[in-house]
């Protein structure tokens, strides 16, 4: 009996002491990482650095955490963030968001996220520089807007990011987000009619980046990875009478300009032709030109309401065979 009982208090004792220097080993690390942002410039704080979990995980609640970088004007503000690792896993960390406003700049402007039952888990590589092997992240309904109105909003969302085996720096990216709703800002900006859907019927996108390096620690403290091959497989949306379906595959150079094909499957194309013209992508003096060409092109398939071209990315410009579309954007993270 006192052998059982001696081996139970040991057991106790050495859990208790692997929680502990596990959580207050945390806890150190996320002080000594703000403190070096702000060594480099940036805003890091947070009044405060709860902890819980005993005795099987390690769980803080950030405070009042503030982040600001000021080589790129994004900054972060929010009233607590959890972090949730078993103490067997530290990699294997859950990141839960507040119910209550996150408040988010970037050069562009400012925005206010609010999220139900927002989180992120994500599996790292501690060994690696906390090298990003896995991120999932899941919410129910969302809203993104500023004092000037509503950007977007969504129900059931989600995405998960998987690093390739043998490609350390491709990650394959599956995309869904539920009744995705255009807010007041985008759907003035292209003159939407109000009788338009409020929401889409669909939205989601399965596809692969290749970086120039991997995503980890360094891209917080240092810079972002940038994409240098994007592949999708199908990306579709249908938003009442629209429906488009997308296919591409790019090439990107360091400057960010992409070479390579987009396939695209069109619904209702006229619609948005008037779309693009009354918010101004697509010059008014140009629309009777893109209307002939594209109706030849959807003629060929046999339904002049539909659409199924490839556009083709090259010299920093959009073309559909010999028509150009205009400047292509460039693909580069901030």
């Amino acid at each position: 009996m006192w052998r059982l009982i001696r081996f139970v208090l040991l057991a106790a004792l050495a859990v208790s002491g692997w929680w502990a220097f596990a959580t207050f080993g945390a806890v150190r690390g996320i002080d000594q990482w703000l403190a070096q942002r702000q060594v480099d410039g940036w805003q890091a704080e947070t009044s405060a650095i709860g902890f819980q979990g005993f005795p099987s995980h390690v769980h803080l609640l950030l405070r009042n955490l503030t982040l600001a970088d000021p080589s790129t004007g994004v900054a972060l503000d929010t009233s607590v963030l959890e972090l949730r690792a078993p103490v067997w896993a530290p990699g294997d960390i859950r990141i839960v968001l507040p119910g209550d406003p996150i408040l988010l700049a970037t050069p562009e402007g400012r925005a206010r996220l609010l999220v139900q039952k927002g989180r992120v888990d994500v599996s790292l590589k501690p060994k690696i520089a906390m090298a990003l092997e896995k991120m999932k992240t899941s919410s129910d309904a969302w809203l993104l807007d500023s004092v000037a109105g509503d950007f977007l909003a969504g129900g059931k969302s989600q995405m998960v990011l998987h690093q390739d085996e043998e490609i350390p720096e491709k990650y394959a990216l599956n995309l869904r987000v539920d009744a995705l709703r255009p807010g007041e800002i985008p759907r003035a900006a292209l003159f939407i009619p109000q009788h338009w859907p409020v929401s889409f019927d669909s939205f989601n996108a399965r596809l692969s980046v290749t970086f120039d390096r991997v995503w980890d620690i360094s891209a917080l403290e240092v810079s972002r990875p940038q994409p240098r091959q994007i592949i999708i497989d199908q990306a579709e949306a249908a938003w009442g009478a629209l429906q488009l379906r997308f296919a591409a595959s790019l090439d990107i150079d360091p400057d960010g300009a992409a070479t390579g094909t987009v396939k695209v499957q069109a619904r209702n194309w006229r619609t948005m032709l008037v779309l693009a013209e009354n918010a101004g992508v697509l010059p008014r003096a140009l629309r009777p030109q893109f209307e002939q060409a594209l109706s030849a092109l959807a003629g060929l398939g046999g339904n002049s309401e539909a659409l199924d071209l490839t556009l083709t990315l090259n010299d920093g410009l959009i073309s559909v065979g010999f028509l150009p579309l205009g400047p292509a954007p460039r693909f580069i993270l901030r």
